[in-house]
C-alpha cells in the first residue's frame, strides 16, 4: 500500500509540474513564442534538448509537447515531441542497462504496479501501450526495457510508434489551444 502511495503522490506532483508549465507558457505565450521562432534551428534543439533533460526527472514531458503545439503547431510539435521522446526514452533505457549492471536482474515478465499484472518485457504489446499508463509509464517501460535487455532495435521501433501516437494527441491538443485562446 505504501508503494501505490508513492505512485499517486509522484503522479500527482508530475500532473500539478506539467500544469505549472502549461499555464505559464500560456501566460508568456507571445514572449515564449518569439525566443523559440526568433532563434532559428535552436529554437527547436532547445526543445529537443529539453525532452533529454526532464528524462532523469519524475517530471513528464506532455507539457512540453502542448508547448510544441502551441507554438509551432501539429505537424512541427509532433515532429519535436517525437525525436525529443524518444531520445528520452533513450536516455532512460541506458539507465535501465546500468541498473541491470548493478542489480543483476534477469527474467523474462514484469509487474506492472497499477494493474498487478505480469507481462512479456520483450513483447511490442508491453513496450507501446505500456507507454500509456498514467503517470510514469513511458519511463518504467524505458528503465525496464533497460534492466531486461530488450533488443534495442524493438526498442527503437516499439518507442518511436508508441512516442509518435503520444507526440500527435498532445502537440494536437496545444494546437487547438492556441486557436481557441488566440
Amino acid at each position: 500500500m505504501d508503494e501505490e502511495k508513492k505512485t499517486a503522490g509522484w503522479t500527482i506532483v508530475g500532473i500539478l509540474i506539467s500544469g505549472i508549465i502549461v499555464v505559464l507558457s500560456m501566460r508568456y505565450f507571445d514572449s515564449l513564442e518569439f525566443i523559440l521562432k526568433s532563434t532559428g534551428l535552436l529554437g527547436p534543439i532547445i526543445s529537443i534538448g529539453l525532452y533529454g533533460v526532464f528524462s532523469v526527472t519524475p517530471v513528464p514531458t506532455d507539457s512540453l509537447t502542448v508547448v510544441n503545439g502551441l507554438v509551432f503547431g501539429t505537424l512541427v510539435g509532433t515532429v519535436l515531441a517525437t525525436v525529443g521522446n524518444t531520445i528520452a526514452a533513450l536516455v532512460e533505457y541506458f539507465l535501465g542497462l546500468k541498473v541491470r549492471d548493478v542489480t543483476g536482474t534477469k527474467g523474462k515478465t514484469f509487474t506492472i504496479p497499477i494493474i498487478k499484472k505480469k507481462f512479456p518485457v520483450n513483447s511490442a504489446m508491453f513496450l507501446i501501450f505500456g507507454r500509456f499508463l498514467p503517470g510514469y509509464g513511458g519511463k518504467i517501460v524505458s528503465v525496464v526495457g533497460g534492466m531486461y535487455k530488450v533488443s534495442f532495435w524493438k526498442y527503437t521501433w516499439t518507442a518511436l510508434v508508441a512516442n509518435f501516437i503520444g507526440a500527435l494527441m498532445f502537440a494536437y491538443g496545444g494546437s487547438l489551444l492556441r486557436t481557441l485562446l488566440y
